[in-house]
């Protein structure tokens, strides 16, 4: 039995695709096709785009995706997640309309506004397309899907890996591990089989393992095979609240959790063997950040360092046609240009990179992108669609000779209606793709801002051998040329060098984030320039509310869970701060009515409702329509600054968003008493 897998492609309307997709899977057992769209026989697992990632870790002999709908229904991490489920001879089988189709709009989620999906390139379609057109791609008169039911069992790579690893995990001295891979290698399964050889020792138990992941799913075969060892999964959260004594501790899919909450896992556990394992190339994002930055830490530890990799893989055969297919299409093993030092620097070329440019040039391409993802903690398919595709975006690239040096993506942002940002100020809508105005507007609470326009910098890179030269400035003041805004700026993972280069260019820290983002663990900095007085005007607003709440907001993050800031990340954010802004009654009063009815988050209403609550102490101490548990709520959060678990303990909500919600409604019963009080 044939065990190469397949891409099979069926071209015509919804009715006819269906039809021959049943016919080409009636073979499959039971459940073992992935159907993912319309019009699905009864046997197939039927799950709609969102859902597909909650079944990682399953494997079927067919996967069927729906897109008749053509570029509107495309999805490139959609695309990315189908190879990864199926087993050796299944088949990925792909419903396109008919060739002679006029395409119609593209993905809702690449839109903007002002914006339509009529707006929304189709380049990345038609690179499908042209991918598709190769010699091994199979079409509507492909015999059915036979795959192979032999076991699937693991490589003599992966049972050695498995063995060093128990070596490990057995041994007495504390140590640290990387197990790096490409999907479908068996790299959860190899560290489940290291950890069975813990299960005993002359018929004894031997200590627990403690698991974690991003969530448990993610270590699924990790536990199916480690048998009856004592494995114990723990929450990242849980791994550094608790008190715990591991022996051993293994990270799996390390890569999807914060490089801060990395860094306090050693340092909360000098004495275990820590073991971390990563997707390295995938479709959930590239683990190559944590590659090279995350083991250069590791490096730095007094416990020793092991490194370990997995080639081959375990689901399908070695050079399997469909992975290397989907590698192609979605750029997964793109890289940034090598072999530049002594090509002088100093001759770098800054431009803006036409669209059009990059998708016929697959060099050009891979070169941008490469560079994005080299220096980008976690970039995914869906991010190579965007930069093909999305209307709103601009690509800048710097140039030494043939060879990308420096990549800048940008987006034209704000210049929103009134009517819009009156509905974002309320609370009343969310807007894709205006992420500076939408934060100046929702959470700073200064709705003027909606209605100017930003150039915001997405992401900016420059290839790692050339770094420290002056290309990223050059760059960025090439960006600052080529376009006219009220402000250009950015918002990203807060860390003292990136802060320091963009205060280089002239841009000023307006916002901190509460919470910590989940790519970088760190809070999100927003920067921006000014380049009109009006914009200067609202940067002077936006500096002293900075200064008035940035200290106290941070240290109300670390009651809530929030691992403490590094002290030069802390210094960063504090240097150069104006004098605090006091607010105005009117000012005051917006952030409390936002906040009862929804408009605004505590997080940045907190200063408000903090002034307002005691000035309106009186009513609170007599309201009588307040229940005792809404007035224990005010006390404890807004007048006493206490952590929500501690609040949900004390108050016996069951749930931090219980209390969350609950705490909203109190404040709206005491804004409605304190509005009707003459």
């Amino acid at each position: 039995m044939a065990t190469r897998r397949r891409c099979i492609v069926l071209r015509g309307d919804a009715t006819e695709t269906a039809a021959a997709a049943d016919r080409l899977t009636a073979p499959t057992k039971p459940g073992l096709t992935l159907w993912v769209g319309s019009a699905a026989p009864e046997r197939a697992c039927v799950a709609a785009p969102r859902e597909v990632r909650g079944l990682l870790g399953r494997a079927f002999e067919a996967v069927v995706l729906d897109l008749t709908e053509g570029p509107g229904g495309l999805d490139a991490d959609l695309l990315g997640q189908a190879q990864g489920f199926i087993v050796r001879g299944g088949a990925l089988i792909l419903r396109l309309p008919p060739s002679t189709a006029v395409l119609g709009a593209g993905p809702a989620a690449l839109v903007a506004p002002p914006f339509t999906r009529d707006d929304v390139g189709r380049r990345f379609w038609r690179r499908l397309e042209e991918k598709l057109s190769r010699p091994w791609v199979e079409g509507r008169g492909a015999p059915p899907v036979t795959p192979s039911r032999a076991p699937i069992t693991g490589t003599g790579e992966q049972a050695v890996v498995a063995s060093r690893l128990g070596e490990l995990f057995t041994g007495d001295a504390p140590a640290l591990a990387t197990l790096l891979a490409d999907r479908g290698r068996g790299k959860s399964s190899a560290l489940g089989l290291a950890i069975a050889q813990l299960s005993s020792q002359n018929g004894q138990l031997r200590e627990p393992v403690f698991v974690t992941a991003p969530d448990r799913r993610a270590a699924h075969e990790l536990f199916r095979h480690a048998g009856e060892s004592d494995v114990r999964f723990q929450s990242p959260t849980a791994m550094l609240r608790e008190s715990f004594a591991p022996k051993v501790i293994v990270v799996d899919e390390a890569a999807q959790l914060p490089v801060p909450w990395l860094r306090a896992l050693i340092g909360r556990y000098p004495k275990s063997t820590i073991a971390f394992a990563t997707t390295t190339r995938g479709y959930e994002g590239t683990g190559r950040g944590f590659v090279l930055r995350f083991i250069e830490e590791l490096k730095r530890d007094p416990r020793p360092l092991h490194a370990y990799t997995l080639d081959e893989p375990i689901r399908w055969d070695a050079e399997d046609p469909l992975e290397a297919f989907t590698f192609d299409l979605l750029a997964l093993d793109a890289t940034a240009a090598t072999g530049l030092t002594g090509r002088g620097a100093a001759s770098v070329v800054h431009r803006e990179l036409p669209r059009d440019e990059i998708t016929a040039d697959e060099a050009l391409l891979r070169d941008f992108f490469g560079l994005l993802v080299h220096a980008h903690y976690r970039t995914t398919p869906s991010d190579l669609h965007r930069i093909l595709d999305a209307p709103n975006l601009r690509l800048h690239a710097s140039f030494l000779g043939d060879r990308v040096v420096g990549a800048c993506l940008v987006a034209l942002e704000g210049d929103l209606s009134t009517s819009l940002v009156a509905a974002l100020f309320g609370g009343k809508e969310r807007i894709r793709g205006h992420a500076l105005p939408e934060t100046l507007v929702s959470h700073c609470g200064v709705p003027e801002a909606g209605t100017m326009s930003f150039i915001r910098s997405v992401r900016i890179a420059v290839s790692p051998e050339l770094r420290r030269g002056g290309i990223a400035t050059g760059l960025a003041e090439h960006v600052h040329q080529s376009y006219a805004p009220d402000f250009f700026g950015t918002l990203f993972g807060a860390s003292p060098g990136l802060i320091a280069f963009r205060r280089s260019l002239g841009y000023e820290l307006v916002r901190v984030g509460s919470s910590r983002g989940i790519r970088t663990g760190e809070p999100t900095a927003v920067m921006v320039r000014p380049a009109t007085p009006r914009a200067e005007a609202l940067v002077g607003r936006l500096r002293g509310t900075l200064a008035r709440d940035l200290e106290t907001g941070l240290a109300l993050a670390e009651k809530d869970g929030e691992l403490p800031l590094a002290p030069d990340l802390l210094a960063a954010f504090l240097r150069d701060l104006p004098a605090p802004a006091s607010l105005s009654t009117e000012e005051r009063a917006s952030f409390v009515e936002r906040y009862a009815t929804g408009g605004a988050t505590y997080d940045s209403a907190r200063g408000g409702l903090e002034s307002w609550v005691r000035e309106h102490r009186r009513a609170l101490d007599d309201l009588a329509g307040l229940d005792a548990a809404s007035a224990l709520l005010i006390r404890l959060r807004i007048e006493d600054r206490r952590g929500w678990e501690e609040i949900r303990e004390t108050t016996g909500y069951p749930t931090v968003p219980g209390a969350m919600r609950a705490l909203r409604r109190a404040v709206r019963a005491l804004w409605e008493r304190v509005e009707r009080t003459p």
